[in-house]
């Protein structure tokens, strides 16, 4: 049985909920497609719904991937643990294992169009865990506010100096790291409930 829980991120991310939206908006518009008065007798009008259907179907399975291997990061003074948020399955890492933990960030932009790059929107970040014997673990789990609390923790343990204390993300930073996220998911959240209510109520 693990001790004391000394650190554990959290898995609710701009870009989880990034998914959940896509979800969502590509199911609304499938019901959209499907409630069109188009003629199915038509070929050329049957290939272009079922190739719309395939596309945001697709963006559906590809969005429940991502969310579906969203991992949670903890820390007790005998491991370092990566588990899944929706399977039971874990990894369990020895701190002497360890040889280095780096981080990775990568700008997440809206579409590009031909006069302009894209808004950048928030950012990815990949962690990646170096072990001793050559191997490398990848995971998402940690912003880069979680990624530095993680280092001092891994350091203290380590070395045994200083206290441990338990670690929770001040919600400001995240609003203000996010803040275009944010936007962007407020005005998509409008349009999903604009498509909701032309499809359920009218």
């Amino acid at each position: 049985m693990e001790r004391k829980i000394l650190f554990k991120s959290n898995p609710i991310s701009i870009m989880n909920i990034f998914f959940v939206i896509g979800i969502i908006f590509c199911a609304l518009m499938i019901k959209l497609i499907l409630n069109s008065n188009l003629s199915l007798n038509n070929s050329e009008e049957f290939y272009a719904v079922l190739v719309c259907i395939s596309f945001f179907g697709i963006l559906i399975l590809g969005s429940l991937y991502y969310l579906l291997k969203t991992q949670i990061l903890t820390i007790t003074k005998e491991n370092l643990v990566l588990s899944y948020l929706f399977f039971p399955c874990k990894i369990k890492i020895k701190f002497d294992e360890i040889k280095r933990i780096r981080q990775i960030s990568k700008e997440v932009k809206t579409s590009g169009t031909l006069f302009s790059e894209g808004i950048h929107l928030t950012n990815s970040f990949e962690t990646y865990i170096d072990l001793e014997n050559g191997k490398s673990i990848k995971t998402f789990a940690l912003n880069k506010y979680e990624f530095q609390e993680v280092l001092k923790l891994l350091r203290k343990l380590k070395t045994g100096e200083g206290k441990l204390n338990s670690f929770k993300l001040p919600k400001i930073l995240f609003l203000i790291e996010n803040i275009s996220a944010i936007l962007f998911i407020i005005i998509f959240l409008v349009i999903i409930l604009g498509l909701s209510y032309n499809l359920l109520f009218k």
